[in-house]
């Protein structure tokens, strides 16, 4: 039992691999393994030309603005909300996998969930967790939105864009099917690790008192170990995949994935049209 109390990542993640047949789990591992490397790290938005842009210091203090509005909201105002909706759907897999199944999965969610909402957990027994919800993501995001200059009354009345009421309705109408739910929410945490940093740095660059420790922008970007926070969530979101996965949806789940990527991708082909003029 100590070891769960030292270590529930790990335990959790062990618990999930052990309520699906072995040859069933290598099976889904080795087609998720596959999925992100021909599909989600082969689509053109793992290499999306606003990361150069981002990276070169390209948008302005403007386009920047309009980047943090849009993507609040397409994502990041829904973004917890689908975490705790998967913690529901869990549910669906009780009937199939048995209770411990639905239990383990739902735990390792939590993990991610209270991160996203303001509880940072101690990394040993010996050491003291906190938490306060203007730690949450959201809220964090929120800040850097009036360092920006812009109001919660402002973003609220940012006419968003096509693309961006799209992205949203990739995440609002995926909520009742576990699988589903999961694969998005692995897809979001793997396909936009590599837009951290440069958002980070072009946002910084127009705007230094983002820089301030504990921010947004410092939550997701790389450490010095080259360990980003997401690396975890990245994972613990695959071993739900994988649990929930059976054969008989993996050309659904392609198509599903293709489908999410495509309509991301247009997104930021927007996006990038809000770049100050060279």
């Amino acid at each position: 039992m100590s070891e769960l109390i030292i270590d529930p990542r790990t335990a959790s993640r062990q618990l999930i691999k052990e309520s699906v047949d072995l040859s069933l789990w290598e099976r889904n591992q080795t087609f998720t393994l596959r999925l992100i490397k021909d599909t989600i790290q082969a689509h053109r938005l793992h290499t999306h030309p606003i990361l150069e842009a981002w990276q070169n210091e390209e948008f302005d203090l403007r386009g920047i603005q309009v980047v943090h509005m849009e993507i609040r909201a397409a994502f990041l105002e829904v973004f917890s909300e689908s975490l705790l909706r998967l913690m529901q759907t869990a549910s669906q897999l009780e009937g199939s996998l048995g209770y411990r199944a639905k239990l383990a999965a739902r735990f390792l969610v939590q993990l991610n969930v209270l991160d996203e909402i303001g509880f940072k957990l101690a990394p040993s027994s010996n050491d003291n967790s906190i938490g306060h919800p203007s730690f949450a993501h959201y809220w964090l995001l929120a800040d850097a939105m009036t360092t920006l200059g812009l109001d919660e009354a402002g973003w609220r009345a940012h006419a968003t864009s096509a693309q961006a009421r799209a992205v949203r309705a990739t995440l609002e109408d995926n909520q009742d099917d576990h699988l589903r739910l999961s694969v998005l929410l692995a897809c979001i945490e793997t396909v936009f690790m590599p837009y951290y940093s440069p958002w980070a740095k072009n946002s910084i660059r127009v705007c230094p008192a983002l820089r301030a420790p504990g921010g947004y922008h410092s939550v997701h970007i790389e450490n010095d170990e080259g360990h980003f926070v997401d690396d975890d969530h990245s994972e613990d979101s695959w071993y739900i995949v994988r649990q929930a996965l059976v054969p008989g949806r993996y050309q659904e789940i392609e198509r599903f994935t293709t489908d999410l990527l495509d309509t991301w991708a247009q997104l930021f082909d927007v996006l990038l049209t809000h770049r100050k003029a060279l």
